[in-house]
């Protein structure tokens, strides 16, 4: 009895150890990356993106925003080394039943699995206090800020466009409809 008991203890040694040993293995693969939770930018694929060229005061941005993710993200504002300002704006009614644009309190929301679609005559992103022109053919980099604070570079190239003249809120420092 007794050689068969010391058998066993020294046949089970490895599998010990082998447990022992894949414990930590076991551990990595359960909080890999696929497990962690991705920043609301790291969740966005940006496509289609272009900025209309304009010689002075604002200008929109342009393009598609998919949530590749199953939780909602938003889109509160950028930053432009072109621009005093980024702001995210929509198109809205008027007291008079006219539209104009205004910057969106809080953001655009994209549900998870969704795109939002920035447009002229829709929501898009403002760029104000033009620090130069900017010409058709360069290329424009915005930094989107979205609502967990994190921040992913939309990069597009200036296009002319002449559509969309838009009316401006009151507050945007500007009577010249042909700037967004």
């Amino acid at each position: 009895m007794f050689a068969s008991s010391s058998t066993m203890r020294r046949a089970r040694r490895p599998l010990v150890m082998l447990a022992v040993l894949a414990l930590p293995l076991s551990v990595a693969t359960a909080c890999g990356s696929d497990d962690e939770p991705k920043t609301q930018a790291e969740s966005v694929t940006i496509g289609d993106q272009w900025v209309k060229a304009s010689d002075k005061g604002m200008t929109g941005a342009f393009g598609k925003l998919t949530n590749t993710s199953d939780e909602e993200v938003t889109l509160t504002g950028g930053d432009s080394d072109v621009a005093g300002r980024v702001e995210v704006h929509e198109m809205a009614p008027n007291a008079d039943g006219s539209m104009s644009m205004r910057q969106v309190d809080g953001g655009l929301t994209i549900a998870g699995g969704q795109t939002l679609t920035l447009e002229p005559g829709g929501n898009h992103i403002m760029l104000m206090d033009l620090k130069g022109p900017i010409k058709a053919g360069e290329t424009v980099t915005i930094t989107l800020r979205f609502g967990d604070g994190s921040q992913r570079d939309l990069v597009a190239d200036a296009r002319d466009f002449r559509g969309a003249n838009e009316e401006y809120a009151p507050g945007h420092g500007s009577g010249d409809a042909s700037d967004g």
